[in-house]
């Protein structure tokens, strides 16, 4: 298959709110909320803060690429979902009458934040949510290039999660991150182009601080390597105790 382009990116996680800024290191400890300015009001109030960095990430990859985001394509993924308030409905059905907010309810589904992204933009064009495991990154851009091999100008990716909460495992994660990117078929003009996802005996992804075994911080050195402008293969998938080949992409810059 012909090789797509990068046309933005988008990254937020407590103390870097941009691609450059956890690129370059620069933390800022007053990075402590998502602005996720496509919620607006009492529609962000009610979100999660995985569903406001899922959302802030779309809009800062949208925004880069100078892609509108009432008609662009879009692919989610995550690994756990709304964990914080599946924990916390939990809890709610655990005390008292046993009865759950509804609104909770209504935040709980796995498609979460392209739902309201998608309400808050008008956009009705195709939006996929995935799961996964390890294979969590790799797949989620082979769908990404499926929908732009079947007709999309530009679709979007974003890949978001947060540690899983007491009383279930951590992992070792201590942060959740939003990270994204807005890809197109057409590569006329780009910088970073991609090839299709494969497999191949390349090294694993190690765990990041903060972010432990969280899938999808094996997007992190895709977004490191465009900002630092080094081509070459770059792995997909965070080191998981698991053999054989991993996920992978090559990356050409012009």
């Amino acid at each position: 298959m012909r090789p797509f382009a990068v046309r933005g990116m988008g990254f937020w996680s407590p103390g870097y709110a941009s691609p450059g800024a956890w690129s370059l290191g620069e933390s800022d400890p007053e990075a402590l909320k998502p602005p996720a300015v496509l919620l607006e009001g009492p529609t962000r109030r009610r979100t999660s803060r995985l569903t406001r960095m899922a959302a802030e990430a779309f809009e800062q990859a949208v925004r880069a690429a100078g892609a509108d985001p009432a008609t662009v394509s879009s692919v989610w993924a995550t690994a756990h979902g709304e964990i914080e308030i599946a924990v916390a409905m939990l809890k709610m059905m655990n005390r008292g009458t046993g009865k759950v907010s509804p609104t909770r309810f209504q935040n709980s589904v796995y498609n979460s934040a392209s739902g309201y992204v998608s309400i808050a933009t008008g956009n009705r064009a195709p939006a996929t949510t995935l799961a996964g495991g390890p294979d969590l990154v790799g797949t989620t851009l082979v769908e990404a290039l499926c929908q732009l091999a079947t007709g999309a100008d530009e679709v979007v990716v974003v890949l978001a999660d947060e540690p899983l909460h007491p009383p279930l495992d951590p992992k070792g994660a201590r942060e959740g991150m939003g990270i994204a990117f807005c890809l197109s078929a057409g590569t006329g003009g780009a910088g970073a182009l991609l090839s299709s996802p494969r497999r191949a005996d390349v090294k694993p992804v190690s765990q990041r601080a903060p972010f432990g075994g969280l899938y999808v911080s094996g997007a992190l050195p895709l977004l490191e390597a465009i900002a630092a402008g080094r081509p070459g293969t770059i792995p997909l998938q965070v080191e998981s105790g698991d053999p054989g080949p991993i996920w992978c992409v090559d990356l050409e810059l012009r």
